[in-house]
């Protein structure tokens, strides 16, 4: 019956290792990881020439102001039980004329603010959501 018993034990901890090696998605090199962005050429007349990755927003609104609009949402990280790392939110701020500036961050327990992720420099933004 022992013997039973840890041959049946065996088999589960195979079947069971196989599977958790058969549902793990393939891991992104660094290469292939999107990284924080500038989309658009600034021009050194810009607002947002002043901003660079990574900067907190305290810092962003007393070098250009305050924007014209805001939104503020929620990404899939948020949703992930026990999950304490960075971008489970997004913050983002839209200038009149100048574009917008998405700040990542998390805001929970250990929230360490926001830093800008990406910047979209484009002369058409109208400011307003």
């Amino acid at each position: 019956m022992k013997k039973v018993f840890l041959c049946l034990m065996v088999i589960a901890f195979a079947v069971f290792s196989l599977i958790g090696c058969a549902s793990k998605a393939p891991q992104q090199s660094a290469d292939t990881q999107k990284p924080a962005q500038i989309i658009g050429e600034i021009p050194s007349s810009s607002k947002f020439d002043k901003i660079s990755l990574g900067m907190s927003m305290k810092q962003v609104s007393d070098l250009i102001g305050p924007p014209t609009d805001t939104k503020y949402y929620m990404t899939g990280k948020a949703f992930i039980p026990f999950y304490l790392g960075h971008d489970r939110s997004r913050f983002e701020t839209l200038y009149k004329e100048e574009g917008r500036i998405t700040f990542t961050g998390s805001a929970g327990i250990g929230g360490s603010g926001y830093k800008v992720y990406q910047i979209i420099y484009d002369p058409t933004e109208d400011g307003y959501n």
